[in-house]
């Protein structure tokens, strides 16, 4: 959530919002944030966390199946495109290219290490994503542990954003 460009993030959409560690310091910082995830079990954990924080709604459900009908200024893809085939990855960066207004953000964050129950390897992800969503590279960190993405349809930088550049 550090790489985000904007201090104040508007809507939100969190898709894999697991125990809500990372949708609380977004709470911070947003207007409203939807936090799905498909695990009714990480759903509850995070209600358990969230409880009294009145910006946040959690949903449990497979983003993959249905979209929400919000319009969002920030999506957050944490730990989450590598369980996705290529094929659900694909039509996601789409729905997202297509569903959200011009200037919404969109933040993928993946492991880097393999395990048991990958789909889809993050490099192979982060550039799928890419490629099926059209969106311009805002930031990028990559080192042997992680992989972070942040993209818009607006490739303008927070310091041309802000008037400083």
């Amino acid at each position: 959530a550090a790489m985000l460009p904007d201090a104040a993030l508007g809507q939100v959409l969190e898709i894999g919002c697991s125990t809500g560690l990372i949708t609380q310091l977004l709470a911070a910082r947003a207007e409203q944030v939807l936090a799905v995830d498909i695990s009714a079990k990480a759903i509850e954990l995070a209600r358990q966390r969230l409880q009294g924080v009145a910006n946040v709604q959690l949903l449990h459900g497979d983003i993959t199946q249905s979209w929400p009908p919000q319009r969002f200024d920030h999506i957050l893809l944490c730990d989450v495109a590598y369980y996705l085939a290529e094929a659900q990855l694909r039509e996601l960066a789409v729905n997202i290219q297509q569903q959200t207004p011009g200037d919404c953000v969109v933040l993928l964050a993946h492991w880097r290490h393999g395990f048991e129950q990958v789909i889809t390897p993050t490099a192979t992800a982060h550039a799928l994503f890419a490629q099926a969503s059209g969106l311009q590279r805002l930031a990028h960190y990559d080192d042997e542990d992680l992989l972070i993405d942040v993209w818009s349809r607006s490739p303008v930088s927070v310091a041309r954003k802000e008037g400083l550049a």
